[in-house]
């Protein structure tokens, strides 16, 4: 209900990204049906607003429910490129500009305080509110909101979300609605899948110029895994060496290995888990169940160590690294110890059986023979683990060098319906074509439908390489995502998901959010499984998509919300028979 005529205001579901440029009647307004959940899911809306007056209007937005609300200001990101030059669908504009991303938290419900000003009148503020909202003729402001955002057990039946919008010019309320939010009386379960964005300890570290594992250090790493581990990430790199990774053959990273090593007089060494033990409990205690090992030895062939530092007569030094043949005698020793001792801290710790290892990262047919070689050398002591790596080549599973391919969408149908212990994996690039993907420039159905694919897939598990890289290529050069989202190769917010928050706080973003959502549809399609069959969810997913679902297939609109529309209610009806 409008309550001012200079005042417009729409409700939008999270599957359109609101530009300050388009009016709020350019969006279809949240249906009713859309309003439903599962018991223990989120559910996410937007509220796009404009002010048609002379002068501008600062607001106060409020959402109260009796289910927990976070409510966010949308802020906006500059992009110098869209990053389409193959003319895809699937992207929101063509041409950079001022994007919507970074999500500012704010409260609920604000405290309003009046105070007189000095022409006998009164001003209005919000009290202790960082991220304030002005409405304008010109540009439209936009809020998002998450419903039970931790996806906490909630009571079935309907629950009333009432959204008030309040002038602080005056103090009235120009916009009032409430939407009924649905939960069903059926509870969706997170069945077992791996979801893992490569977690970057050095680009904290050097991005807030704090020490690595110091105390400031565990401040800000908690923040960025909790918030990682709210939007359903479950899988952390543990950098018990410093990954080897995206860095130039001699390269180098800032050391964040998290395992100390001593180099006994006999050649022998000893470890150190102490660091390793608290980033493991602390990950832990933010939401984190998986673990996987950085890799054990050089990206893309596996022809190298990785930079290892071991005490050696009382000093730090690098004992292995570019220069070691990786199939040599040394390197192997070293690794049965460690892996031997790896697995004692592994069994203590209880994360055994919740442990991924990687070899090599994307390697090619070129590089068979030294990834059989590495396999061979660490086999012995990862017996019954999982060892999962990132490889477009399919003669890698066909050879039995890898049980659990990740394998990128773009050459997933050579894997498709062949590996038993299929993941997929994305890296954003745009030579990906058609496929799903996460940049700033995409549509949110891009995003969204992941899950959509990867239930098709049966795929186990899903990776991506950045989750906070705030570097350049090579891992050269810090970047502001804020000021320039497409540094990394122009590739717009393909390497990281969280914004970094001046105080050290992590921030999310849309694509964050919407991730999550890909995982819930995810699992509300395996749970409706459950109920009518594999197949009757296959064709479900075709009759109101109006096609297959495919690696290619892209969305348009509200059609991802129409599907999870529709699954929400077979799950109503299976409850009801």
């Amino acid at each position: 209900m409008m309550q001012n005529p200079l005042f417009s205001a729409v409700l939008v579901s999270s599957q359109y990204k609101i530009f300050p440029d388009k009016a709020p009647d350019a969006y279809p307004a949240l249906r009713p049906e859309y309003c439903t959940v599962p018991g223990g899911d989120a559910f996410s809306f937007q509220l796009a607003m404009r002010w048609a007056g002379n002068a501008f209007c600062p607001v106060s937005v409020a959402v109260e429910s009796d289910l927990p609300v976070s409510v966010y200001k949308i802020g906006y990101v500059p992009l110098t490129a869209a990053c389409n030059p193959n003319g895809e669908g699937g992207y929101e504009r063509d041409a950079g500009g001022l994007y919507p991303d970074v999500l500012h938290p704010r409260p609920a419900v604000p405290e309003i305080v009046r105070y007189p000003n000095a022409w006998g009148g009164a001003l209005y503020t919000e009290h202790g509110v960082d991220a304030t909202l002005n409405c304008t003729d010109d540009c439209t402001q936009a809020v998002w909101v998450s419903i039970n955002e931790a996806c906490a057990p909630a009571d079935a039946g309907c629950h009333p979300v009432r959204i008030t919008v309040t002038s602080l010019n005056d103090g009235t309320l120009l916009f009032e609605e409430t939407l009924d939010l649905t939960v069903l009386r059926v509870t969706l379960p997170e069945y077992p899948v791996y979801y893992t964005n490569w977690f970057h300890c050095d680009c904290l570290a050097d991005l807030y110029g704090v020490e690595v594992y110091s105390e400031r250090f565990w401040e800000i790493f908690e923040s960025y895994v909790t918030n990682a581990a709210k939007h359903r990430m479950n899988t952390l790199l543990l950098p018990a060496f410093t990954p080897p990774l995206d860095m130039p053959i001699g390269g180098t990273r800032k050391n964040v290995q998290l395992v100390g090593i001593t180099v006994c007089e006999d050649g022998s060494y000893t470890f150190d888990f102490s660091k390793m033990r608290r980033y493991v409990t602390l990950a832990q205690d933010c939401g984190i169940t998986y673990f996987e090992h950085c890799h054990l030895f050089s990206q893309w062939g596996a022809e190298h160590a990785p930079l290892i530092y071991a005490s050696v007569d009382g000093r730090e030094v690098l004992i292995f690294g570019w220069d070691t043949d990786a199939a040599g005698d040394a390197y192997r020793a070293f690794l049965a110890q460690y892996l031997t001792a790896f697995s004692d801290f592994a069994h203590e710790t209880g994360i055994r059986e919740r442990m991924v290892f990687h070899i090599s990262d994307e390697p090619s047919a070129a590089h068979e023979a030294h990834y059989r070689a590495a396999v061979e050398a660490v086999r012995p002591y990862l017996s019954g683990c999982v060892i999962a790596d990132a490889l477009s080549d399919y003669r890698y599973y066909e050879s039995g060098l890898v049980k659990t391919p990740i394998a990128a969408l773009n050459h997933i149908d050579a894997f498709a319906g062949r590996c038993d212990d299929l993941w997929v994996y994305y890296t954003g690039g745009p030579y990906m074509k058609n496929c799903s993907n996460r940049l700033i420039s995409n549509t949110p159905a891009r995003t969204r439908v992941l899950g959509v694919q990867m239930y098709v897939l049966g795929a186990k598990g899903f990776l991506h390489w950045g989750y906070n890289y705030y570097y350049d290529r090579m891992s050269q050069g810090l970047f502001d995502p804020f000021a320039d989202p497409c540094a990394y190769k122009q590739m717009p917010g393909s390497t990281y998901l969280a914004y970094p928050g001046r105080d050290g706080h992590a921030l999310p973003s849309i694509r964050e959010k919407l991730m999550a959502e890909a995982f819930s549809d995810l699992d509300a399609l395996r749970l409706l499984e459950t109920k009518i069959g594999r197949n009757a969810v296959l064709a479900l997913c075709r009759e109101v998509l109006g096609e297959d679902v495919t690696p290619t297939v892209i969305p348009a609109g509200d059609a991802l919300s129409d599907l999870r529309a529709a699954v929400n209610r077979a799950l109503a009806d299976g409850m009801e028979r």
